[in-house]
């Protein structure tokens, strides 16, 4: 079962979707996969931090497999952030005043997006 402060948080709500309008049978449904789902988001994580560990020591080349993986926490990193900021494809459109409070977290998601891209294109050849 969630958590109160996890039912009310719109990232949470966002990285963990509800299969079903139903509220028992999205609760039947979250029991039984949601362990799977917050897993497969920490493995990913996981693998993103292997990389970064082992380009502190030169450069690294990632495989397919780490390449998803990338791809699938990016995503989830790029989800929360927009979440949270509320973004709407107008807002990603317009570079941002450099006196508004969410300028930063605008670049870095634009940064995460191009970073994703990247991957994906690199994952292509």
């Amino acid at each position: 079962m969630l958590k109160e402060s996890e039912s009310d948080d719109p990232v949470h709500a966002r990285l963990f979707p509800s299969a079903y309008e139903d509220d028992e049978d999205a609760a039947t449904f979250r029991d039984m996969t949601g362990g799977d789902l917050s897993s497969m988001k920490l493995e990913a994580l996981d693998v993103m931090d292997g990389a970064i560990r082992r380009r502190a020591h030169g450069l690294t080349t990632l495989s397919q497999e780490e390449g998803e993986a990338w791809v699938r926490a990016l995503t989830d990193m790029r989800l929360a952030i927009g979440t949270r900021l509320d973004v709407t494809e107008e807002t990603m459109s317009v570079e941002p005043e450099p006196d508004d409070p969410s300028a930063g977290p605008l670049q870095i998601l634009h940064w995460l997006g191009w970073l994703q891209e990247s991957i994906l294109d690199q994952m292509a050849r």
